[in-house]
């Protein structure tokens, strides 16, 4: 028995829905992309911004309304790894850089500095991380300072033991876990360093 062909109207409703998933296919295609990219350039913009704040020891924004700027330079060699972190001084600044959180002790100081950024762009390397590996800081202010990591481990976001007047001098690099994930998670990756002998006598 022949079937009957399809009406215009139905045709129509065909190519509008095709269009419409492509185009929304296309927008989250576009909006994945732009995610990385936005992070790259931020980073380069934090780069210039870092050079200047080393050239005369001030503070200086990466853009006229950011609302954080570059405290130092966080480099991993054996994982490739460079990057600026960011002052937490307001919601925004994860989206462009690592932070170091203000209830944590200053970089070069005593007690625990935590440094936390987002799992899918700037610390998506933190994958890769492993006991031993060298960390190194070097803040606008003062010399470079050297760790090394010494413990790893995964807890929920408001069962991480840091403390934040800890005596003990450690360097806490952070993340969301799991890294490959795709939805939000209560769970972070935290990754433990301590310092050097000669950075730790500079620790004050």
């Amino acid at each position: 028995m022949k079937q009957p062909a399809p009406s215009p109207l139905q045709f129509n409703s065909g190519i509008v829905i095709a269009t419409a998933l492509g185009l929304l296919g296309l927008g989250l295609l576009l909006w994945g992309c732009w995610i990385p990219a936005k992070a790259q350039l931020a980073q380069i913009l934090l780069e210039r911004a870092w050079q200047q704040s080393k050239a005369d020891g001030r503070p200086h924004k990466a853009w006229p309304w950011a609302d954080s700027w570059p405290l130092a330079r966080l480099t991993i060699p054996a994982l490739n790894f460079e990057t600026i972190i960011l002052k937490e001084a307001g919601g925004e600044g994860l989206a462009f850089g690592p932070v170091l959180l203000d209830q944590s002790a200053p970089l070069g100081r005593t007690g625990t500095s935590v440094i936390a950024a987002h799992r899918d762009t700037h610390f998506r390397k933190l994958a890769d991380l492993r006991i031993g590996m060298q960390v190194i800081v070097e803040p606008v202010a003062g010399p470079k300072l050297s760790y090394k990591i010494d413990a790893s481990r995964v807890a929920r976001w408001d069962q991480s033991g840091l403390i934040r007047d800890s005596r003990q001098d450690t360097l806490v690099l952070s993340s969301c876990w799991p890294f490959d994930g795709l939805s939000s998670s209560p769970l972070r990756f935290i990754a433990e360093a301590t310092p050097t002998r000669q950075t730790a006598s500079l620790l004050h």
